[in-house]
């Protein structure tokens, strides 16, 4: 199983909950993968592998590093655009109930690669031109109707 924190910006965010973790926090918790004691994040199933997101999955399907292109372009939309706009935290805590259903289901059917790379082609690929280009509200919009879309087909 993959850590849930990531380094952002200069300090580590926890991708389960999405809240900033301080040093303390990071080196008696998530670099010890001690999830169920933690306070950012106690009580959630830390053994539940759904934590792989759409864009970390399709990543991981290709191959690519938790600090490629794809993810840190992704992680930038979520952190410098929707945490910002009204209701953005809201739609982020959703999306982090919502994405481990849907990979998870991906994942178990029978054409998880075809499915993982036309997400990758048609969602990721754009949205990653959209954010490098400070096209950040595109990118969410794009992003947000396959999340919908992903949503009502596989939950």
């Amino acid at each position: 199983m993959s850590c849930p924190y990531y380094w952002w910006n200069n300090h580590y965010a926890c991708r389960k909950s999405g809240k900033d973790v301080n040093e303390d926090i990071y080196y008696k918790y998530c670099r010890g993968y001690d999830y169920g004691d933690c306070p950012i994040y106690k009580g959630k199933d830390s053994s539940s592998s759904g934590w792989c997101f759409l864009t970390s999955a399709c990543v991981e399907e290709r191959g690519l590093a938790d600090d490629c292109r794809e993810l840190t372009a992704m992680r930038a939309l979520r952190d410098n655009y929707i945490r910002n706009i009204p209701g953005g935290e809201d739609e982020i805590r959703e999306y982090y109930e919502t994405a481990p259903l849907i990979v998870s289901a991906i994942k178990a059917s029978d054409d998880r690669k075809s499915e993982f790379d036309s997400i990758y082609r048609e969602m990721i690929l754009p949205c990653l031109e959209f954010v490098e280009s400070g096209k950040y509200h595109d990118a969410y919009t794009l992003y947000k109707s396959w999340v919908s879309a992903l949503k009502h087909r596989y939950i």
